[in-house]
């Protein structure tokens, strides 16, 4: 499976070596994950991060051969993300960002928020409108339900992808044990369960 990981953090995080794709890089060297880096500094670049991840293998029209597991690294609260440095992204814009990605992989999307706050992005359900055929906004996501450092969040992702996507445990398996082995809880839902 392709790790895809998009960096929407500020320069400054940057110059500080926080980009999360490199660093699930050096955590998951030992592991065949194919890590896609990918940097998104405003809203208007996320939108070309997730066309380029759409013409990145065209078997992710087919849900049975490939998909894409979509991991976004940015600031975040409850109540919306900040990409790069200024564009705050209420949840229902990032809804309308993946909304192609959804449909090029039949709404199969799992989606990991690397954000302060980032399992808050169930609300991305909230936001959905007519344009989606399904009403799923993502296969899984994955975030922290609190403020985080980006180390320790980090590296209970790296746990989890590696136990997720190398050892081939269920989410809810994966998820308790990665986070048994930190100091951060990462949460999950999936899309199906989001009552309208």
């Amino acid at each position: 499976m392709d790790l895809h990981v998009i960096d929407a953090i500020d320069q400054h995080a940057f110059d500080l070596g926080a980009s999360d794709a490199a660093m699930l890089c050096e955590k998951l060297r030992d592991t065949p994950i194919n890590i896609v880096p990918h940097v998104a500094r405003n809203t208007q670049e996320l939108r070309g991060v997730i066309s380029a991840i759409i013409a990145y293998r065209s078997s992710y029209c087919d849900p049975r051969k490939a998909i894409p597991y979509v991991h976004i690294s940015c600031h975040g609260s409850q109540d919306e993300l900040l990409i790069g440095t200024v564009d705050h992204m209420p949840w229902r814009s990032l809804s309308d960002i993946l909304l192609p990605l959804q449909e090029k992989t039949d709404y199969n999307v799992p989606l990991s928020i690397s954000a302060c706050e980032g399992f808050y992005g169930w609300k991305l359900a909230w936001g959905i409108d007519k344009k989606y055929r399904k009403r799923r906004p993502y296969y899984s996501l994955v975030g922290p339900t609190n403020k985080e450092a980006i180390g320790p969040l980090c590296d209970a992702f790296a746990q989890f992808y590696r136990r997720l996507l190398m050892n081939y445990q269920k989410l809810k398996s994966a998820l308790e044990q990665a986070n048994r082995s930190g100091g951060v809880k990462l949460s999950y839902t999936y899309g199906s369960e989001i009552v309208y």
